[in-house]
């Protein structure tokens, strides 16, 4: 069976306190990769910011130019679940996490939007920034905060593909976030359970003890 699909998104999630059926795979290297017309110079910083909070190495590969974007004909939307779909067919070396970014917004035929997508247990990750950007509600322009936002998203879905589900710590990156600001609020690094259940490769230091996790 395939593992269980977990989600950032608007709406109510799965269950995702069961373990995933196996043990997912070790995960040694990111490998971050654009989609869409991703700019260079946002991957960039974006896997210099990843690789300030993790010990993996975080690499920022060519664009994925040869991949097409599955587009939801009723709305202006690409489909997240035959993206990442396509992502997890891509063959890479074993260990390496491939980390789609992309600027389109995305979503589903039965949920309005994601902020991020991941297999629990999976080989690949994908992550929005359109509704990460300030821009998209009316706000100012705030390239900082977005890419903290992206940071913050890129590890919550790579925890997933670690085998992380979603935690109850407020202040835990793995803390399931339905809005932009609960992104911002929920933390930038895993707690105390979430970093003991990572592999050793992620380098994480205990943040605090007595979390509550689900």
């Amino acid at each position: 069976a395939a593992p269980p699909i977990t989600r950032s998104r608007s709406t109510v999630s799965r269950d995702l306190s069961v373990p995933p059926e196996g043990t997912p795979s070790p995960v040694r290297c990111l490998e971050l990769r654009g989609l869409g017309g991703l700019p260079r110079e946002l991957g960039v910083e974006l896997a210099s910011r990843l690789s300030r909070r993790v010990a993996l190495p975080c690499r920022l590969g060519d664009e994925l130019d040869d991949l097409t974007i599955p587009w939801m004909d009723e709305r202006s939307q690409v489909d997240a679940d035959r993206l990442l779909g396509l992502l997890e067919e891509r063959e890479l070396p074993p260990g390496t996490v491939l980390v789609g970014i992309t600027t389109l917004d995305i979503g589903n035929p039965i949920f309005s939007f994601f902020f991020g997508l991941a297999h629990r247990g999976g080989r690949a990750a994908l992550v929005s920034l359109a509704r990460l950007d300030p821009v998209f509600y009316g706000l100012d322009a705030d390239p900082a905060l977005t890419l903290e936002r992206a940071a913050r998203e890129v590890l919550h879905e790579v925890g997933h593909v670690a085998g992380l589900g979603h935690c109850h710590d407020n202040a835990c990156v793995m803390r399931f976030a339905s809005a932009v600001e609960l992104i911002d609020v929920r933390g930038a690094s895993y707690c105390d359970g979430c970093a003991a259940d990572l592999p050793g490769s992620f380098g994480c230091v205990a943040r605090r003890a007595g979390v509550n996790r689900g």
